[in-house]
């Protein structure tokens, strides 16, 4: 008789994997709001008038993908990779966006060859390139809007209508104005608890300290993954 994997065996495991789903499905979401964000605003003066219709076409395709929020799963490597198309059949934005475009006659010479090709790796005359080409997008930009999968949050390089380095500041200022919080409440609450006891309320700030420490960088972390 076939052995279920732990996963499947135990409740708290299971509910372990669906909360880590959860997470990357908004990561995935995440990288794909801020690269169609990036890509609309980008300059296409040097395309034709078909390169811009059929731009507009698939970032309109890709917003629907995003909202759907039906994206592929990595089963087969622990390391974030991308996959084009997994085994129940979803597709990955790219390969999305080909099938749209009714041509999946590009999308099973990659599944098969090497169904977890980064895009950034085809060479300039391959035929998704191409097709990227006919609809204004460069190989880099393909490349953007390819996620990986299926670990930590993947930041987009626009940070939207300031330059990254203030969007990393601001959220900086986020964090720290938390930490701060966190620590003018507990040093208030502490006092209130522990009048009389000077050994409670040292440990209880020294306590508070640390989860400020703690919860500082991780505001600010989702502070810059969420800036518009």
């Amino acid at each position: 008789m076939a052995t279920l994997p732990a996963a499947e065996r135990s409740p708290s495991l299971r509910r372990l994997a669906r909360f880590r789903r959860r997470v990357d499905d908004w990561r995935i979401r995440e990288h794909l709001r801020r690269t169609e964000w990036a890509l609309r605003r980008a300059d296409v003066d040097g395309l034709t008038a078909d390169q811009r219709a059929g731009r507009e076409r698939n970032l309109d395709r890709l917003r629907e993908y995003r909202a759907r929020g039906q994206f592929p799963r990595n089963r087969h490597h622990e390391r974030r990779t991308p996959v084009f198309v997994d085994d129940s059949g979803t597709h990955c934005a790219v390969g999305h966006l080909l099938r749209e475009d009714e041509r999946s006659d590009l999308v099973r010479p990659v599944r098969e060859r090497n169904n977890t090709l980064r895009v950034e790796d085809l060479p300039a005359d391959d035929p998704v390139v191409a097709w990227g080409a006919a609809n204004g997008f460069t190989r880099a930009e393909l490349a953007r809007i390819q996620p990986a999968y299926p670990e930590a949050v993947q930041f987009a390089t626009d940070c939207g209508p300031v330059p990254c380095w203030l969007a990393g500041v601001l959220a900086s200022v986020v964090g720290l104005a938390a930490a701060g919080a966190v620590e003018w409440v507990g040093y208030r609450l502490c006092g209130e608890w522990f009048p009389d006891n000077a050994l409670k309320r040292r440990g209880a700030l020294a306590y508070l300290s640390v989860l400020a420490l703690l919860l500082a960088p991780l505001v600010a972390l989702l502070t810059y993954a969420l800036f518009p």
